[in-house]
């Protein structure tokens, strides 16, 4: 993003602009309408977001509402699963190896009855860019086995049966960024304090873009997208 100053059009750069409120600007060029204020506001706090701070950190931080930052997260979020499919669909044929996954949250671990919660990824790398996919519940026939009828050793040699029959992986080399994924997105989900299932998706391809690219990088897709969207 360049330089922005109160007096250019956060759009199109414009110098033209009028005063419309005591906080909106109109652009006569690219006849948008906008708040320097809040826009820098917004900014500010992804920059937060990709800095890995939460929002309840940012929202102490900044001193602002926390359902403020909480919906700023969310919609970058979003914003991120929609830059990432679109990229995706110019490599899908790229793809030079993959591997299947199962992440199980670190609360969970070492408990017996949450083994069949593992959530399945399908990752897939081409260049040093990777791409995942969330799998469908791969262990629901499982979950019949209920720990009241059967032990924890039948139980492993289930999972690890299933695990052993089922999983798929292509490898070209021994070290590869798939691994160092899988690694970097353990290390990021501990930055939060349990993800639902059905929410897992959003950290996932957070998790996916920040391994991608760098924070400059970064800040320049979130900001254009923010731009984009508003």
């Amino acid at each position: 993003m360049k330089n922005l100053t109160l007096t250019t059009c956060i759009f199109c750069d414009s110098t033209k602009l009028y005063c419309v409120s005591k906080t909106q600007w109109q652009c006569a060029t690219c006849k948008r309408k906008f708040s320097h204020k809040k826009f820098l506001q917004d900014i500010l706090v992804l920059n937060y977001f990709i800095d890995n701070i939460s929002a309840k950190e940012c929202s102490e931080h900044l001193k602002l509402n926390y359902i403020t930052i909480q919906k700023i997260y969310t919609k970058a979020r979003i914003l991120i699963i929609g830059y990432i499919e679109k990229f995706y669909l110019n490599q899908e044929k790229n793809f030079s190896q993959y591997d299947e996954y199962y992440f199980l949250p670190a609360n969970k671990r070492g408990n017996i009855k949450y083994l069949f919660d593992a959530i399945g990824i399908l990752g897939m790398s081409y260049g040093d860019f990777i791409y995942t996919l969330l799998l469908p519940d791969q262990f629901s026939h499982l979950k019949k086995f209920s720990l009241d009828n059967v032990d924890a050793q039948m139980y492993k040699e289930e999972y690890s049966k299933y695990l052993s029959q089922h999983k798929v992986a292509h490898y070209e080399t021994f070290e590869n960024r798939l691994g160092q994924f899988w690694d970097s997105l353990e290390i990021f989900m501990l930055h939060f304090k349990g993800v639902s299932k059905i929410k897992f998706i959003y950290y996932l391809k957070e998790a996916e873009f920040k391994f991608n690219h760098t924070k400059k990088e970064q800040q320049s897709i979130l900001w254009q997208l923010w731009k984009e969207n508003m």
